[in-house]
């Protein structure tokens, strides 16, 4: 049990003539890092000194050594001929989420799903984002895109928004851009869309695939929205979303078209077909059948890597539950095909490092048809054979939990949590592991106690309290809270002893730092 007779304020005191320490991360070799990119070899401030020195863009890697998907973008995207030399004009930098510092970079820059790639000019400015999910070439043209025009991205949407007519380059950078990766709260999700929807209105009469990627994405804005509203008794998409929604429509209606922007279309989620179903058979049929045709034809097309491909299948297995009728099984023959799909991707391939990323896929498309089993059996399997076994033994506890096999999760919980690597890792698949034991075993207080307060200690060093770390922070402060307010403050001890462990870490925290107030309010009040 964590008890300290050490007041708060003594603790806190300790660390208050602290000053804070500038950005810093430093290039680490990673195991996997790819070979043909001339990574920069010092720390990311020191790239934007140079860059600014020779006046080249910076080009940020950001990912993890257990990412399924970064082993994906760095097989199948890295190694490309195009790609390598027009790299060379960059400044190239791998940051990988536990080197040291990187969390506070991914703050400051407001990244944190791996993996990501962003273009910066030698002043910081954001010139473009990418994820995972695109055409293969379209990686190497976004660098030609972020060289003929540095105007910051959000300033060019901007610009857009206010009725500047687009060249076709710009328009192209804004539609490359991955919108579904910025960080928007839920009361900006309109002005968001209405500024891709003004876009893509401004966008050349012959950037038919940019204003079509535009348009998507602004039907995805719009309709988390409108979400919550549309939950309400008769209430009906507005003027303004069932626009867009016809605006997606008609690029699925022209199937080329529609497979060049399947990317942007398999963003589209459980609101927009929420909202389309709202408008009743005669709307919602015939956008699901094209949907899940365009999804069929971009499952099988060679511009998108196979791990993307069995994204896509996953894509319309939601369509068609969310456009089909309530309760109703999903189609056999999808169900059929998923599993074909499944089933010949990883009999074909075995590089592990291309193969993280169709285990990944498959794990979702059988979570998704219901077919733990299944999923249990692919994932169990993989353990023995991928480089960071700890991420498929979380993936195998999910899964166990969901069998009902509640002793085998936690203890797979655990044996993740333990064998898990770097300060970043550790704490998300610590965190895993609480709130495993939280849902699982709620009445054992002394072992989550126990591994709360030993989770807690991997934030024990420097910048470690941001962006992945900080929201998983808030989380585990969240489920803590909801523990003991459904015991009726029965675990009110609990919560203040890893109140006072916190308190020990955020003590070497200077207090102009941004990481010290996340940490202070970890169970404030709480017991």
């Amino acid at each position: 049990m964590y008890r300290s007779i050490v007041s708060l304020g003594l603790l806190l005191a300790l660390g208050a003539c602290q000053k804070a320490q500038p950005l810093h991360a430093t290039h680490a070799t990673h195991a996997n890092e790819p070979p043909d990119i001339a990574w920069f070899d010092g720390s990311l401030d020191g790239a934007f000194i140079v860059a600014k020195r020779e006046n080249r863009p910076v080009l940020i890697y950001w990912g993890a050594e257990w990412c399924p998907f970064c082993h994906t973008l760095k097989s199948t995207v890295f190694s490309r001929p195009d790609f390598i030399a027009k790299s060379k004009l960059f400044l190239p930098v791998y940051l990988d989420g536990d080197d040291e510092g990187a969390q506070k970079w991914g703050e400051s820059f407001h990244i944190q799903g791996y993996p990501t790639l962003i273009i910066f000019d030698p002043d910081r400015h954001e010139i473009i984002r990418l994820g995972a999910g695109r055409d293969v070439a379209q990686y190497a043209a976004v660098l030609d895109l972020a060289l003929e025009n540095i105007q910051p991205v959000d300033a060019l949407l901007q610009s857009a928004a206010t009725g500047k007519t687009l060249t076709i380059e710009e328009c192209r950078r804004l539609a490359y851009n991955s919108w579904e990766l910025d960080e928007i709260e839920a009361a900006g999700f309109a002005g968001q869309a209405n500024a891709l929807m003004a876009a893509a209105a401004d966008c050349p009469h012959n950037a038919e695939l940019e204003r079509a990627d535009l348009s998507i994405y602004a039907a995805y804005y719009a309709a988390n929205a409108e979400s919550d509203a549309l939950d309400q008794p008769k209430a009906q998409p507005s003027p303004l979303l069932a626009g867009l929604q016809d605006q997606v429509a008609q690029v699925l209606a022209q199937p080329a078209l529609a497979v060049s922007s399947a990317g942007a279309l398999a963003m589209l989620d459980d609101s927009f077909f929420k909202s389309v179903r709202l408008r009743g058979a005669s709307v919602s049929e015939p956008l699901r059948d094209r949907y899940v045709a365009t999804m069929d034809a971009a499952a099988h097309d060679g511009r998108y890597v196979l791990a993307d491909q069995l994204g896509f299948i996953d894509a319309k297995l939601h369509a068609l539950k969310d456009l089909g009728k309530p309760k109703a099984p999903l189609p056999p023959d999808a169900v059929a095909d998923a599993r074909q799909r499944i089933d010949a991707a990883l009999s074909a391939e075995q590089n592990p490092f291309v193969r993280s990323g169709l285990v990944n896929a498959s794990l979702d498309i059988l979570e998704d048809i219901g077919d733990y089993p299944a999923a249990y059996q692919i994932a169990h399997a993989e353990i023995a054979r991928a480089s960071a076994p700890y991420y498929y033994k979380a993936d195998l506890a999910e899964i166990a939990e969901k069998l009902g096999h509640k002793d085998e999760a936690i203890t797979l919980l655990d044996e993740a949590y333990r064998e898990s690597q770097g300060a970043a890792t550790r704490f998300q698949w610590g965190q895993l592991y609480v709130s495993g034991l939280l849902r699982m075993a709620p009445k054992d207080s002394q072992r989550i106690e126990d591994a709360g307060a030993a989770v807690l200690g991997e934030l024990d060093g420097p910048d470690r309290i941001y962006r992945r770390a900080r929201v998983r922070l808030e989380k585990l402060d969240r489920e803590l809270r909801a523990w003991n307010d459904a015991a009726k403050g029965a675990h009110a001890d609990v919560l203040q002893g890893l109140r006072v462990r916190m308190q020990q870490i955020c003590v070497k925290i200077p207090d102009a730092d941004a990481a010290r107030r996340s940490c202070d309010a970890f169970l404030k009040t709480a017991a």
